[in-house]
């Protein structure tokens, strides 16, 4: 009571709101079959999207121009495929050039004059088509070479991959190594042509890609010169690395185009030097 001697009244009202909590409210926890459902949604939408441009705006050769089958995977028609030219016998046992056009029949173990001449370093070559100017091979491996096409590569490996039985019979190959490019070469290019095609013979075979075995110790000019001076412009250029990884085995050299065999004999040959038992060449095409 006011001027009485009793204790102070308290007027303050009792807090009876529930405690504040600042923490940030935590969002459900999602299952794993959640994501899985949300990528593959993700996933279908994409597909959807690029089939429906594929549908208004028809993908075309890159050589003939025609329009690709829906879903197509290559820059290349079925019918400017279907006129590449296979490479078969006859032809010298050693280095695989043919004798198209020879009017004599030669002997299964007739040598060619330039393996009779000097043999060459590997046991044999062998290529899986026949490459000439007017052919559309030859726009085919420009493509893919030059035009940065590396999609073609799978096609193109398959397609040795098919004619590796038919043209070396069954030889133990132990493992597939690509000639190697020079660094600032592969830099430019951004991919090895020779390696994409030995990853998907390799795995054909069953077979490692022994990928940094050999390598290009020096840039060299590109091989457009006389045969001399081809042999003349690789001549070095190649070196072994770790040596014990082909010691006593059979390896498969695979290369885009033989010429006139310089680079893969320079290549068998650092390989035979380092310890390898035998050296056999696989290339995609071969120049008459």
């Amino acid at each position: 009571m006011p001027g009485g001697g009793g204790a102070p009244i308290n007027r303050s009202f009792p807090d009876c709101s529930p405690p504040c909590d600042f923490r940030p409210a935590l969002a459900p926890s999602l299952d794993k079959g959640h994501h899985v459902r949300l990528a593959r949604s993700k996933r279908w939408g994409v597909e959807f999207y690029f089939s429906f441009l594929r549908f208004l705006l028809p993908a075309r050769c890159a050589l003939c121009q025609g329009i690709l089958g829906v879903g197509s995977r290559s820059v290349v028609c079925g019918g400017c495929w279907g006129r590449v030219k296979f490479l078969d016998p006859p032809f010298c046992p050693r280095c695989g050039r043919p004798f198209w056009g020879h009017t004599v029949v030669h002997p299964p173990s007739h040598l060619c004059q330039g393996c009779r001449a000097r043999q060459p370093q590997y046991l044999l070559a062998r290529s899986a088509l026949l490459y000439e100017r007017d052919d559309p091979l030859r726009e085919v491996l420009l493509l893919f070479k030059h035009g940065r096409r590396d999609a073609l590569g799978g096609p193109l490996g398959r397609l040795m991959a098919d004619r590796t039985a038919p043209l070396f019979g069954h030889p133990t190959i132990d493992a597939v190594v690509p000639i190697p490019l020079h660094r600032k070469r592969e830099q430019d290019r951004g991919f090895n042509q020779s390696e994409i095609l030995a990853r998907v013979v390799g795995k054909r075979l069953q077979r490692p890609v022994l990928r940094k075995t050999l390598r290009r110790i020096r840039p060299t000019l590109p091989q457009t010169g006389k045969p001399r001076e081809r042999v003349r412009n690789v001549r070095g250029a190649f070196a072994v690395v770790k040596p014990e990884r082909i010691e006593g085995r059979s390896l498969l050299v695979v290369d885009d185009v033989f010429t006139t065999g310089a680079t893969v004999n320079e290549c068998a040959k650092v390989l035979m030097k380092a310890g390898a038992r035998e050296v056999l060449v696989y290339t995609l095409a071969r120049v008459l």
